[in-house]
């Protein structure tokens, strides 16, 4: 299994950070590479990665660069208003998750969620989001980033 296909697009922590100052995303492009943005009131945090599947329920994640800086104040997508220059990260963690429906407080309708038994970006529990993402939806795509895949 290389990628599980229902891991691809785009989740949120947001439902599920009810009174928390933080929230986390992770962007699953069908093609093995991803992103991971953890954002707070002064600054965010994007990580570009590559993605497989080793087994079912198995994700591994092997960041290659993060880029941080001041989040932009436009409501949407997550935009850096500055940023830092990229940073090259080597680091590969696997997550055992599980996918189905999460109720994200008393009252509220299910959502259809990514469960990790390990936090990814601070966050157990991640809300789908659009399935249909693509490269420029990756807040660094504006940025001078490296190419995912390139090593210097």
């Amino acid at each position: 299994m290389e990628c599980d296909d229902l891991l691809v697009g785009h989740w949120s922590s947001l439902p599920f950070s009810y009174g928390v100052m933080e929230l986390s995303e992770l962007g699953f492009l069908g093609d093995g590479r991803g992103w991971s943005v953890l954002l707070d009131v002064g600054a965010m945090w994007v990580t570009r990665f590559t993605w497989r599947c080793p087994e079912a329920g198995v994700v591994e994640l092997h960041a290659q660069w993060m880029v941080q800086g001041t989040p932009g104040q436009d409501v949407g997508p997550s935009l850096f208003s500055s940023s830092k220059p990229p940073e090259r990260v080597d680091e590969v963690t696997r997550h055992r998750y599980g996918i189905g429906p999460a109720v994200p407080m008393p009252g509220a309708e299910a959502l259809t969620t990514v469960t990790f038994e390990e936090p990814v970006e601070f966050c157990h529990e991640f809300a789908r989001g659009s399935t249909q993402i693509r490269p420029a939806d990756d807040p660094t795509s504006g940025q001078t980033m490296p190419p995912w895949g390139v090593r210097p």
